[in-house]
């Protein structure tokens, strides 16, 4: 019955394959109608020995221009099931069904669709498979030749996949420049980097005079983040752009100048287009980026406003507006930029966030809690948390905190590492030393070569008088960054304090001076060393440069120390009378005079 009304249809076009695809979703609308195609065995895959998977078939070397084989009931009757497979989600069994018969019948219409089920199948083997078979049906059709180069670029043969290009492009009739462009997208996606870049290079070298060359250079290079290469392309492809492509060029310019400092080269660069330009807000929007990058604050905030009068909706340069004015303390401003933002779709998050953070700055603690309150998911949740938990700590309400604390749910690593940063900072305010210790052990868990918990954690050693300990810390610091300067200090300033090991204290705090010249710290390790060396007209001169960078207790007594030693007794008198009443907390200090007289 169903072989009699397919022939009945089916004998005007029978003989004739291009309108196969009509016929094919006619049947299938007609049997989703009626019902006929609801039994299960439909919607399997079929179970006929007669139907042979992609793999299973060699693909025909020679495909001759004879006539398309005639189309039978059976052939129809297997399209059929092919198109309601694809239906049902199965794309795989419809794709070998179409790829047999696609190979037998010699059609290009069914060797398109079998290509076309194939990409749905994701399977790279069918993809190769569909496109070899679609190619050699219909050599002179432009697709499958697109397809052929970047099956060739995943199989990193760029050779082959530049000769299949030029078959492609012998045979495409879309302009040059789309062409690239188009290219340039697949081909930054879904090919590995080396194979990627080779081939858009020798693109460039085949049409060294098109934009689009260049531009589609820059848009694989930027995919595979070489920012240096692509921002190359693209300033070379100024020398060749057209009015319609200049915006084009100049767009993608000022995206990289903010991926490839210095920022000024990318100010430099844009200011004379902006000229011809001055309503490119795209362009407008990443100069103020640029010159927030540069810290030319009050030509972002210029700018930001010139592009705020022009369009008052654009949002996300009123939030940046906002988050300078907040940088600069301009609080009212930048309030004011965030509640005309806080309504709109994608930014309540940042939006109330950042009106907490103010609100907690002017000491509001209420309108800051309510505000960070709002901040429900996304990326600015965990710091809300932190925030209310710290408002509540420094309220006093030490129990809240941490049950806030204890509440947040830390999705990724670096959240959960937060929280226990948080913990140990609110112990070590209590006092509650050997709990902060173990809140650091929590965080150096997650993050082994966390410098920051690695040096609050060495202080925390040092308060218990865990030497070893203390120095292990400062030493693990150093190796993971040799030029951190607080401890190389940290630990040059220990050794020479206990007189020991004084000649690597003072390799370590020299390297601590190149890093920070203007440390009054630094200045007065170096100065306490030489005073253990002896060497006291060297200690007083850095002695003296930290004291008149910062009037420091500390520093103080060292210099008093030392001027006593080269005998400059009143003078270290005069500096005690003068300075030693600011400092009436230090006993140390305030006996100091008493007790070198005692010892001279």
């Amino acid at each position: 019955m169903l072989n009699q009304r397919l022939q009945g249809l089916c004998k005007p076009q029978q003989n004739r394959v291009r309108k196969l695809r009509w016929l094919a979703l006619g049947f299938g609308s007609l049997f989703l109608l009626t019902g006929c195609f609801q039994k299960e065995p439909l919607i399997k895959a079929p179970e006929t020995t007669e139907l042979v998977v992609a793999e299973e078939v060699t693909p025909v070397v020679e495909v001759t221009k004879e006539q398309v084989i005639p189309l039978k009931a059976g052939d129809m009757y297997q399209i059929l099931v092919a198109e309601m497979m694809a239906l049902k989600g199965f794309e795989a069994q419809a794709f070998d069904i179409m790829f047999k018969l696609a190979y037998k019948l010699r059609s290009p219409d069914l060797a398109e669709r079998a290509f076309q089920f194939s990409m749905k199948t994701y399977d790279a083997r069918k993809i190769e498979s569909a496109t070899s078979l679609w190619r050699k049906i219909s050599p002179n059709v432009s697709t499958p030749w697109r397809a052929s180069f970047l099956i060739a670029l995943r199989q990193n043969n760029v050779e082959k996949a530049l000769d299949d290009w030029a078959r492609y492009r012998a045979l495409s009739k879309i302009p040059i420049e789309r062409d690239l462009l188009v290219t340039a997208q697949k081909v930054g996606s879904s090919i590995s980097s080396e194979a990627g870049l080779t081939f858009m290079q020798a693109l460039v070298k085949k049409y060294p005079e098109t934009w689009a060359s260049y531009f589609a250079l820059g848009l694989v290079a930027d995919a595979f983040n070489q920012f240096d290469i692509a921002l190359d392309a693209l300033e070379k492809a100024k020398a060749y752009q057209t009015d319609t492509s200049e915006p084009k060029i100049h767009q993608f310019l000022a995206k990289l100048y903010l991926q490839t400092p210095p920022a000024e080269r990318g100010i430099e660069e844009l200011e004379g287009y902006l000229k011809k330009y001055p309503t490119d807000w795209l362009v407008q929007e990443r100069m103020a980026r640029l010159e927030v990058q540069a810290s030319r604050y009050n030509d972002a905030i210029a700018r930001y406003k010139m592009i705020l009068s022009a369009e008052p909706n654009a949002y996300t340069s009123r939030l940046s507006l906002a988050l300078i004015q907040i940088e600069q303390e301009n609080f009212k401003s930048a309030e004011e930029n965030l509640l005309k933002v806080e309504d709109q779709k994608g930014y309540s998050g940042v939006v109330n966030y950042y009106l907490g953070l103010i609100n907690q700055e002017v000491k509001k603690a209420d309108n800051a809690l309510a505000y960070f309150e709002k901040v429900k998911l996304g990326p600015y949740y965990v710091d809300a948390r932190l925030h209310q938990a710290e408002i509540y700590f420094s309220k006093g309400e030490r129990e809240r905190a941490f049950e806030i604390l204890d509440s947040i749910e830390g999705k990724q690593a670096r959240d959960v590492l937060k929280i226990h940063r948080a913990k140990a900072i609110f112990y070590s305010s209590l006092n509650q030393t050997e709990q902060a210790v173990k809140a650091y052990n929590d965080v150096l868990a997650l993050a082994p070569n966390h410098i920051g918990a690695l040096m609050n954690q060495a202080m925390l050693f040092y308060e218990l008088k865990q030497m070893d300990l203390y120095v292990a810390n400062l030493k693990r610091v150093i190796e993971i960054d040799p030029d951190e300067a607080d401890a190389l200090n940290a630990l040059g300033y220990y050794y020479a304090d206990l007189n020991e090991n004084l000649l690597e204290a003072e390799a370590l705090l020299q390297r601590a001076y190149q890093l920070k010249s203007e440390s009054y710290y630094i200045l007065d390790s170096l100065g306490w060393l030489y005073f253990k060396q002896e060497k006291y007209t060297l200690a007083k001169t850095y002695l003296q440069k930290a004291l008149a960078i910062q009037m420091d207790d500390e520093v103080l007594i060292h210099l008093i120390r030392t001027l006593w030693q080269l005998d400059e007794r009143e003078q270290a008198r005069t500096l005690w009378h003068k300075n030693h009443k600011n400092f009436l907390q230090n006993e140390v200090l305030q006996g100091l005079i008493k007790a070198l007289e005692k010892t001279n």
